[in-house]
């Protein structure tokens, strides 16, 4: 009979030794703390509310009317809000989704807004400029960086093939 150490509910036998990927990434992992999780679960909140509707009304009220490059921006958009319901569940699982927001909204501040706004013309209202700037400020105090660095950069790669396996039947 095995003690409930050494197996868990499922009957998987599960070792102090245990040396599979899933096993070392855990132990490895620097701690986040609940505030973070907490405020990306807002942040995936918000974007679920406000981005998904917003988004849904647009798609409803006059698809057929937009040109290309609007239509793949908001079907964009209304995708990163159906992707950021994820984010509500697992949010350091969809931290991709909110490095994407920074570096669209980055992008989108730097090339589309800021050279309007140097030449004192009019800034194109499709996204808010306080609100993106005051946003991707907020997103990032509540990402929680050191993961980041742990889990994309500091783990080993994924290997680009297979190797070959030796076969065991000798005829």
């Amino acid at each position: 009979m095995k003690s409930k150490s050494d197996t868990n509910n499922e009957g998987i036998n599960v070792s102090e030794n245990n040396n599979s990927e899933c096993g070392s990434i855990a132990k490895g992992a620097p701690p986040v703390p609940l505030w973070k999780t907490w405020g990306l679960r807002v942040f995936f909140a918000g974007m679920v509310v406000v981005l998904g509707s917003n988004q849904f009304n647009y798609i409803l009220e006059g698809a057929s009317e937009w040109g290309n490059w609007r239509g793949l921006g908001h079907s964009m958009l209304f995708a990163l809000a159906v992707f950021a319901i994820g984010g509500l569940f697992r949010p350091l699982a969809f931290l991709p989704i909110m490095i994407y927001e920074i570096v669209w909204k980055a992008v989108w501040l730097f090339v589309v807004a800021l050279p309007p706004w140097l030449s004192g013309e009019e800034i194109p209202g499709i996204v808010s400029v306080k609100g993106s700037i005051i946003g991707i400020c907020l997103i990032m105090i509540v990402i929680p960086w050191k993961y980041v660095w742990w889990r994309y950069f500091a783990q080993p790669i994924e290997p680009w093939r297979r190797k070959k396996q030796k076969s065991d039947n000798t005829e």
